[in-house]
């Protein structure tokens, strides 16, 4: 699917998106090093019954970055124009990793608009303190070897069982994180050390609520996880493997996904 990407401006500076099929409105959010064309399967398979909007985050894809923190709120911000430009007034919102942290910003600002809220492979609490040191050691790797860190950050994302098995993947997505300019990574890990605690927004959210954890995953321990949802009246799928769940199980995801927003 070779759709064009359509752009509106935010804050003088362009944020690109993919905007296909009708129907229900989906809001598909990228991670960390990613961009929209990491949801091409699961828009594949949903355009015909429903329209799906994929944004690059400033920083990712086609879309520069935006100053020198990319602070989670801005990103929401965005995506709060980018609804209020497309004249949309309800729409779900699936968020991968980083794309989740927006996503609960998001849910703040738009509360009234938001149906369904999908955090994949992502969580409403903050960084660690030692997640926070990892985030400055990882702005001081750019700074000085930016491919090589780009490689070893991506891969690192996938389990060792499967880097063989998802080695395309793997490569893919190496690919598509190289688009990443230094400033917009460096901007990035900024923001996402700087987030703030959600866990009260996900708690108090009157949206249908899906989590969608990986029991391996390195970057969001599920029981850390499955702790902090508790009392959300959220329902949580875990697949049996590690942060990549649209890659480590497609099909199975398309499935749960599809099942939760009723298409």
């Amino acid at each position: 699917m070779n759709n064009p990407l359509s752009s509106f401006q935010f804050k003088q500076t362009p944020l690109y998106y993919q905007d296909v099929g009708k129907g229900k409105v989906v809001l598909f959010i990228h991670g960390f090093l990613e961009n929209h064309s990491m949801w091409k399967n699961t828009i594949e398979n949903f355009a015909p019954n429903c329209r799906c909007i994929a944004p690059d985050l400033f920083g990712h894809g086609n879309s520069p970055a935006l100053g020198y923190v990319h602070e989670m709120k801005t990103y929401a911000q965005a995506m709060a124009k980018l609804t209020n430009h497309l004249q949309i007034e309800k729409y779900a919102v699936v968020g991968h990793s980083m794309g989740g942290y927006v996503a609960m910003e998001l849910q703040q600002l738009q509360p009234e608009k938001i149906s369904d809220l999908v955090l994949l492979n992502s969580t409403p609490l903050p960084d660690s303190e030692e997640r926070k040191k990892d985030r400055e050691r990882a702005i001081r790797a750019i700074q000085k070897f930016p491919e090589a860190f780009v490689q070893m950050a991506v891969k690192n994302l996938f389990l060792p069982a499967d880097q063989l098995r998802l080695q395309k993947e793997i490569n893919q997505a190496i690919m598509e994180a190289k688009k990443c300019s230094k400033q917009g990574v460096i901007a990035t890990l900024k923001g996402l050390k700087a987030r703030v605690n959600h866990q009260e927004t996900f708690l108090d959210a009157k949206s249908n609520k899906l989590v969608i954890a990986g029991k391996q995953d390195q970057v969001v321990p599920f029981k850390k996880l499955k702790e902090s949802i508790k009392g959300s009246k959220a329902k949580l799928l875990s697949f049996n493997g590690g942060h990549m769940s649209h890659l480590e199980f497609p099909n199975e995801l398309n499935v749960a996904l599809s099942n939760f927003l009723k298409f």
